[in-house]
């Protein structure tokens, strides 16, 4: 069967986190990025100034989008490829951003045709909620007001981590809790955020993005 991904677009403001998670998803992502100048906050020394690329596996025992199943990266599942013999797949392609605000014109261009946002904000940074607010309602005006979107409050394993519950009040929307260096809270967002994407889809297109897995 002809192999097509679901896209989930990973975008944010400047320095949320937005390549660690994608690159810790898939150590194989690929990355295009600059060195800065000057490092930031004294700990980034680069930046995204193209795109992240991750791929991942979403594997499920059946058809139900209530089953959990299981996130891994593309690499892992062909490694492993015989424990999910029967399983129902689906390719997911992560795709991260620029977060600079120069860089809004190509978040735009890489937002289109996304199925579902992947959202984050740095949780020990208050004072980039605004820019984060202003990044979102961008990304919304390409997908749609209701495009599936789980919102994270990323660094959640940091001490000056701030709580996604005074984040969710000065972001005005719900925010969860997750960190993208250690995988909190992640997989289960992209879960989520699947399952909005194949519960609100029309059947042939859901059909057209289902493959069960063979004995290799």
């Amino acid at each position: 069967m002809r192999e097509k991904g679901i896209k989930i677009f990973v975008t944010g403001f400047f320095n949320s986190g937005k390549s660690t998670l994608v690159h810790t998803l898939d150590e194989k992502a690929i990355h295009v990025e600059k060195e800065l100048s000057k490092a930031y906050n004294e700990e980034k020394t680069s930046t995204t100034t193209g795109f992240d690329l991750g791929r991942l596996v979403w594997a499920r025992p059946n058809l139900n989008y209530e089953t959990e199943g299981v996130i891994m990266s593309k690499t892992e599942y062909l490694r492993e490829k015989d424990e999910y013999s029967g399983w129902h797949i689906k390719y997911i392609e992560l795709k991260g951003s620029p977060g600079q605000t120069q860089f809004s014109a190509v978040r735009k261009i890489l937002a289109k045709g996304s199925d579902g946002v992947i959202f984050l904000i740095d949780g020990c940074d208050l004072g980039n909620i605004g820019n984060g607010l202003v990044v979102l309602e961008e990304i919304k005006s390409v997908l749609g007001q209701n495009v599936p979107l789980r919102i994270i409050a990323n660094k959640s394993d940091r001490s000056d981590y701030h709580g996604c519950e005074m984040i969710s009040n000065m972001f005005g929307e719900q925010v969860f809790e997750g960190s993208g260096k250690f995988n909190l809270g992640i997989k289960d967002a992209i879960i989520q955020v699947l399952k909005t994407i194949f519960n609100g889809a029309p059947n042939d297109n859901i059909s057209e993005k289902e493959e069960v897995a063979q004995d290799a």
